[in-house]
C-alpha cells in the first residue's frame, strides 16, 4: 500500500468511526439504511453528471445488492434462451 493510500485511509477511519475494509465490503444501500438510522435523516442522492444515452436508465434512484443480482440474472437466463 502506497503511503498516500494509508494517508487517506486513516483519514477515512477517523471520520467514519469504521475500518476502510468495512466501508469497503458494505454495500451502499446498506451503509445508507445505517446513516439513516443513525441521524434520523434521509439521504438524498444526486449527480452532477450529465446522463446520456441509454446506459443511466436507473439514475431517479440507488438500487441494492439484491436488485443488481436479479437483473443480471434476468438478463443472463434471457440471453440463453435465444
Amino acid at each position: 500500500m502506497t503511503t498516500v493510500l494509508a494517508l487517506l485511509e486513516k483519514a477515512v477511519e477517523r471520520a467514519t468511526g469504521e475500518s476502510a475494509e468495512t466501508l469497503r465490503n458494505t454495500p451502499v444501500d446498506d451503509r445508507r439504511r445505517q446513516i439513516e438510522r443513525t441521524n434520523g435523516v434521509r439521504l438524498r442522492f444526486t449527480s452532477k453528471f450529465p446522463f446520456i444515452g441509454r446506459g443511466n436508465v436507473l439514475r431517479d434512484r440507488i438500487v441494492d445488492h439484491a436488485f443488481v443480482e436479479r437483473a443480471l440474472k434476468e438478463a443472463l437466463r434471457d440471453d440463453n434462451t435465444r
